[in-house]
């Protein structure tokens, strides 16, 4: 089984329950659970999150879904350091795109591991070739 890369906004909308994407993303990630579905995330997708929920009162949020992260088989982060240089290849090359540098080295990581599916709400993916699982 193909694992999902799981990008950061899936993981911020999981989180916040005032997210209209909050309750379509808890189905989703029950349905994925229960198929037991491997997941893929990478260190910088884990400093997104971080930096996201960094005020005092999403804190306890962040460190709920890291230690669920850590703690699951079902998990797995990989390290950006030898996609950084590709990541900003691609990052200089698309100049046509809106792509950040996290999204490029999620893109070039999803690539490697051939992922097809996103856990996302970002469009961009879906402008790189791949199927993301939250739409309006």
């Amino acid at each position: 089984m193909k694992p999902i890369f799981v990008d950061t906004s899936a993981l911020i909308v999981i989180g916040n329950k005032n997210d209209d994407f909050h309750k379509q993303a808890v189905i989703i990630q029950k349905k994925l659970l229960q198929t037991n579905n491997r997941f893929l995330i990478t260190n910088a997708i884990v400093l997104e999150l971080l930096n996201s929920f960094s005020q005092s009162k999403y804190k306890p949020i962040a460190i709920q879904l890291i230690k669920l992260i850590n703690d699951s088989k079902q998990w797995h982060c990989s390290p950006i350091d030898k996609y950084i240089p590709k990541g900003i290849e691609m990052f200089q090359k698309r100049l046509d795109k809106d792509w950040s540098l996290v999204d490029c080295i999620s893109i070039i990581v999803a690539k490697n591991y051939n992922v097809t599916d996103i856990f996302t709400t970002d469009h961009h993916f879906e402008q790189a070739g791949f199927t993301i699982l939250l739409k309006n």
